[in-house]
């Protein structure tokens, strides 16, 4: 799959006049995975004739080198072709970061069937030169995943009856088989001890004790629980953090809540099948 331009840290190649190319000989430049590789940890028994699976890790995040040069459309000279001083680090400057920023693809083709998807990366740059003159930078991109982000996945239900009478139902898209943290923002319309109940975990949630209008927002992935109201929310709370299942036959997880209340469920899905 090709493509001619990209966004970073919301700015656009085309923004600075380039494009993506292929110094090699190809128009534009293919982008393929390097990452999502499962090594798996095995120990042996019965003298190995067989192994059981005592772990997995993913040992690489995902990579991608392309090349980057002046659009030739938009070029009224052969000398135009060549990057000055000040444009070469104007890239630099935006690309070669010391800390990773959205990266997304855009694509030509908008029909092609690819959810949309984007990394957290950073690059390191190389000069390509005829000569003295620079005519090109090769880019190779450095992540922080073995995977791509999927756009933001964000549910809101209003709870309206007490006593876990309502159902609120949040289906996982993440490519990623395993549980993961959401981050549930609660805006409580009355008064009591709050209980999430996630049915297809058997899993509770409690936080005791909260007053109408109070909101609370809960982020397993960082352990954090924050409040407007002035108790002390970790002497109220259980120390169970919402959990949405993922499992291979089992993505939709049923919520209920014991007081009613607004709520806004959100994560970030994995995306494994990227280009």
């Amino acid at each position: 799959m090709y493509a001619r331009d990209f966004e970073y840290d919301g700015q656009s190649l085309s923004d600075y006049n380039c494009i993506v190319c292929d110094f090699d000989g190809s128009s534009g430049a293919m982008f393929a995975s390097a990452g999502s590789s499962i090594t798996f940890n095995k120990a042996t028994r019965n003298f190995g004739r067989s192994n059981i699976l005592t772990g997995i890790q993913y040992d690489e995040c995902f990579t991608a080198t392309f090349d980057i040069c002046k659009d030739p459309d938009n070029i009224l000279s052969d000398e135009e072709m060549y990057f000055t001083s000040d444009e070469y680090r104007d890239l630099v400057r935006w690309l070669n970061r010391g800390s990773f920023n959205k990266f997304r693809i855009l694509f030509e083709d908008y029909d092609i069937d690819v959810d949309p998807f984007y990394f957290n990366a950073s690059f390191n740059v190389e000069k390509i030169k005829i000569g003295e003159k620079v005519c090109g930078l090769r880019l190779t991109m450095e992540t922080d995943k073995p995977y791509a982000y999927g756009d933001e996945e964000i549910s809101t239900f209003s709870v309206t009856t007490a006593n876990f009478a309502t159902s609120c139902l949040v289906k996982v898209v993440s490519d990623d088989v395993g549980d993961i943290y959401p981050v549930v923002h609660i805006v409580c319309k009355s008064a009591g001890d709050l209980k999430i109940i996630n049915s297809a975990m058997g899993t509770i949630t409690i936080i005791q004790d909260c007053v109408s209008g109070e909101e609370i927002t809960i982020d397993g992935n960082i352990l954090m629980v924050k409040t407007t109201s002035s108790k002390n929310v970790w002497s109220r709370f259980n120390y169970v953090f919402p959990q949405l299942t993922n499992s291979l036959n089992r993505r939709v997880n049923e919520l209920k809540f014991s007081i009613p209340c607004e709520v806004t469920v959100s994560y970030v899905p994995i995306i494994k099948e990227t280009v």
